[in-house]
C-alpha cells in the first residue's frame, strides 16, 4: 500500500491550468525512446515520478508487471486515467519532494520533473532507498547555464520552431503547439523554473548515484545508474 501525501504545493494549480494542452504537446514530443532503451533487467515494478498525463507510464506498462505513477496535479492524473489507464498502472497524487512509498522498485524514472523541486538532494536520497538491488534509475531533466532563462527567449524559440514543427507535425498541430507555448499560463510556469547548470547537475547526481553516466540530449541531460 502506498501512503498518499497531502502536502501538495501551489504548483499543482499551475499545472492544472494547462494540463490538456501540455498533454497534447508532450504526446507530440515524447522522449520515451530514451527510457525504453534503458530499462532494468528485472521487469517487476516501475515508479514514474512526475508522470504528468501518463505518457511514459503507459509505455512502461507494456514491459513491467506493475507501474506506480505519481504526480502533483490532479488534472494531469485525470487525463492519465482517462487516456492511459491499464490494470497494471496505479496513478497517485503525491509530491515528489515528500516521497512516501513502502515498496521497492526495479526501475525508477522521471522526465523533466526534478528541476521543480526545492530540495532535490533529499528526493534523490529517498529514491535510492526504494530501489531494488540491480534496480535502475533513469532520469531526464533540463539543464541551462542560466538558472531561469528570460521569457523572451521562450517566445523567440517558439517562433523559431514553428516552421520546423509544421514539417514534422503538420500545420494544424504546429499551430496548436505554438499557441500553447505562447500561452500566459505556460510562460508563467516557465518563469518559475530553476535549472541546474550542466556542471552542478553532474555534481549533484554523481554524489547520490556514484558511477552513473550522463547523456546529453539537446537542452536535456539524462542520468542512468544501476544499483549493483
Amino acid at each position: 500500500m502506498l501512503k498518499t501525501n497531502w502536502k501538495f504545493r501551489t504548483k499543482s494549480v499551475m499545472f492544472d491550468a494547462f494540463a490538456t494542452e501540455y498533454d497534447f504537446a508532450a504526446t507530440l514530443q515524447s522522449q520515451n525512446d530514451f527510457f525504453i532503451k534503458n530499462l532494468s533487467s528485472s521487469k517487476g515494478t516501475a515508479l514514474d515520478i512526475g508522470c504528468g498525463s501518463g505518457i511514459l507510464a503507459g509505455e512502461l506498462a507494456k514491459y513491467y508487471d506493475r507501474v506506480v505513477a505519481i504526480d502533483l496535479s490532479p488534472k494531469m492524473l485525470d487525463i492519465a486515467r482517462q487516456k492511459r489507464s491499464s490494470p497494471n498502472i496505479e496513478y497517485i497524487q503525491m509530491d515528489a519532494s515528500h516521497l512516501k512509498v513502502d515498496r521497492q522498485f526495479d526501475l525508477i524514472v522521471s522526465d523533466s520533473t526534478f528541476h521543480h523541486l526545492k530540495h532535490l538532494p533529499s528526493t534523490l536520497q529517498s529514491i535510492k532507498k526504494i530501489l531494488n538491488p540491480r534496480g535502475k534509475v533513469v532520469f531526464l531533466d533540463h539543464v541551462s547555464e542560466v538558472e531561469t532563462p528570460a521569457t523572451i527567449s521562450y517566445i523567440l524559440g517558439a517562433a523559431r520552431d514553428f516552421m520546423p514543427d509544421c514539417s514534422k507535425y503538420g500545420f494544424r498541430n504546429a499551430s496548436r503547439l505554438l499557441k500553447f507555448r505562447l500561452s500566459p499560463s505556460w510562460l508563467k510556469h516557465l518563469a518559475s523554473d530553476r535549472y541546474l547548470s550542466e556542471g552542478r547537475f553532474k555534481k549533484i547526481y554523481s554524489r547520490y548515484f556514484p558511477g552513473c553516466y550522463f547523456v546529453r540530449l539537446g537542452c536535456l541531460m539524462g542520468v542512468i545508474w544501476e544499483n549493483l
